[in-house]
């Protein structure tokens, strides 16, 4: 079954408990400063959404670069 994970802006505070809820073929989205998550453990989001207002800039132009939506 594909499960859909969304990381939203706020605190995360256990990145390694973090990582181990993700699963091989997980669609992975990002709400605005959630692209700071994803970065902090090295995936690529399938998606971001949002107005983008908490993003890291320099993180919007990398997974763009890379192909992400």
């Amino acid at each position: 079954m594909q499960r859909i994970i969304i990381f939203a802006n706020g605190e995360l505070p256990d990145l390694t408990q973090a990582r181990a809820l993700l699963r091989p073929g997980d669609v992975v989205i990002c709400a605005d400063g959630g692209t700071r998550h994803v970065l902090d453990l090295g995936v690529r989001p399938d998606l971001i959404i949002g107005d983008l207002d908490s993003a890291d800039p320099e993180a919007i132009r990398k997974f763009r670069e890379e192909g992400v939506d």
